[in-house]
């Protein structure tokens, strides 16, 4: 150990107690103008932009021009034209996921713009939003705008009736309306409702083979990817931390899905705020949360809203595509969001700063506070005293976080270079949930089941006899998958 080192930890042994009980202090509640003010703000600056546009009685809202009202006859002239188009459904079939690869382009002989709009529509399933409010009687108005709002209180306050959750909620929801919309046919009081046209089945689809991917990917366990992301997350000083975690949930919502990567990684960024005796953790929850919502929008896999919205446009538009329109507006918003939590969490993520002008000094330049200086002290001097076996385990890379690695860069490439991305992200989940089970079943070490007596010392395994005396052989454990777990206590 260097002589400087060794000045840096014994400053840090006596700078630590003091970083510690400032940590410990309580913190001040923060007033109700701190709290909800900026929310305030902008529902305010919302309300104040519409009614200047439309009026506030939506008395400026304009009438359609003559030649917006051309343009929707036209529309539906075009669309009753390829309604009306002989199709061959067995052709539509033999070309399968192809048929709509090249269709874009489709030379006269096959067809043209037509052939390719009676392709695209026969390929989303002949889903067409139609509008049939002016069918309801005033009634059905009144009683589904009603159920509407009910259900959407229940999931902003989901623990007030019934705590079964937001997802309860929803699908309660859906299920009591489709319900109400065949009484209200029975009764008279509104339209027919066919409820399968309006499930589309490639953003579930999708969604399901996304979060089996991100859900086997946290399955690995001991050295796998997400092991060492957990480990490439901490950092002594905050800021940094947080920027970590904002560059972490960008990039993991962009290339699989924010929800899963929160799901996942808010166990972790809770970890090292516990680790690190932070005194609000606000800062760095909202750092994985904001940049989840935000950078999930640089591709279509990024969100749910991205996937039914591709899946519902009537054009193909690619994952390159898409990316690459959406990378300026991405980036613009993801940079103020970072500057918004670092000028409003200023005194957490620069303790010690004095100013705006302090931070912004800090983070371009690396200067450090004194608080900052202890903060860095007590980790490092926290590393020295861990044990060998902790330095073993956070490493270098394992083969198996490479061979997830390969998978991913592979799942990845099939996504840009065009390929079906709901086959693609299925066949990645199910890649890897057999590469989770073989890892577990045959590397990973074996539970050990020891008993210990009320000293500490070890029992030895219990022997058990038959009928006549004889000893029995204990047989071979067989390693317990989580899911043989999960249902084991269900039952229970």
């Amino acid at each position: 150990m260097s002589p400087l080192y060794a000045n840096d930890v014994e400053c840090s042994r006596a700078a630590a107690p003091e970083a510690i009980n400032e940590s410990r202090t309580p913190a001040s509640k923060p007033s109700f103008l701190r709290k909800w003010g900026p929310a305030l703000a902008a529902i305010a600056g919302v309300i104040a932009v519409n009614g200047f546009l439309l009026g506030p009685t939506g008395s400026k809202v304009p009438s359609l021009s003559p030649r917006q009202l051309a343009a929707r006859s036209l529309r539906e002239e075009r669309t009753d034209a390829v309604l009306d188009m002989d199709w061959d459904h067995q052709a539509d079939l033999k070309r399968g996921i192809a048929n709509m690869s090249g269709s874009r382009h489709l030379s006269e002989a096959d067809g043209g713009v037509m052939e390719y709009t009676r392709r695209r529509h026969r390929y989303l399933g002949e889903y067409v939003h139609v509008d049939v409010s002016d069918q309801f009687s005033l009634f059905g108005k009144i009683s589904i705008a009603l159920i509407y709002f009910a259900f959407w209180v229940f999931l902003m306050f989901p623990n007030w009736f019934l705590p079964i959750g937001r997802p309860g909620i929803a699908l309660g929801g859906g299920l009591s309306m489709v319900v109400y919309r065949y009484i209200l046919l029975r009764l008279g009081q509104g339209p027919a409702f066919d409820a399968a046209k309006v499930i589309i089945l490639e953003p579930l689809f999708l969604l399901f083979g996304l979060m089996l991917t991100t859900i086997y990917l946290e399955k690995m366990e001991r050295g796998g990817l997400f092991d060492k992301l957990r480990v490439s997350l901490d950092d002594p000083v905050n800021w940094k931390r947080s920027a970590k975690i904002m560059a972490m949930s960008t990039i993991g919502s962009a290339a699989v899905m924010n929800d899963s990567v929160v799901l996942i990684f808010s166990g972790v960024v809770v970890d090292l705020c516990v680790r690190h005796k932070v005194a609000n953790s606000l800062p760095y929850l909202l750092s994985l949360a904001t940049t989840a919502n935000t950078g999930s929008a640089y591709t279509m896999t990024g969100n749910p809203q991205n996937i039914l919205i591709v899946s519902l446009a009537y054009d193909d538009i690619s994952w390159m595509a898409f990316l690459r329109d959406m990378v300026v507006p991405v980036t613009a918003a993801s940079a103020i969001n970072a500057a918004m939590l670092f000028i409003y969490y200023s005194s957490e993520l620069f303790p010690g700063s004095s100013g705006f002008l302090e931070c912004f000094g800090i983070v371009f330049s690396g200067n450090r506070t004194p608080e900052m200086l202890a903060q860095e002290h007590a980790y490092h001097a926290r590393n020295v005293a861990k044990s060998p076996d902790d330095d073993q385990n956070n490493g270098g890379w394992t083969v198996w976080s490479k061979i997830q690695i390969i998978i991913i860069t592979i799942f990845l490439v099939c996504f840009a270079t065009g390929l079906d991305v709901c086959v693609t992200s299925i066949c990645a989940g199910a890649i890897l949930m057999v590469l989770a089970a073989w890892k577990r079943q045959h590397y990973d070490p074996k539970p050990e089941y020891i008993e210990y007596d009320a000293e500490g010392n070890e029992m030895p395994p219990k022997k058990m006899y038959d009928m006549d005396g004889n000893e029995i052989e204990p047989e071979e454990e067989e390693l317990v998958t989580e899911s043989e777990t999960t249902l084991t206590d269900a039952e229970g």
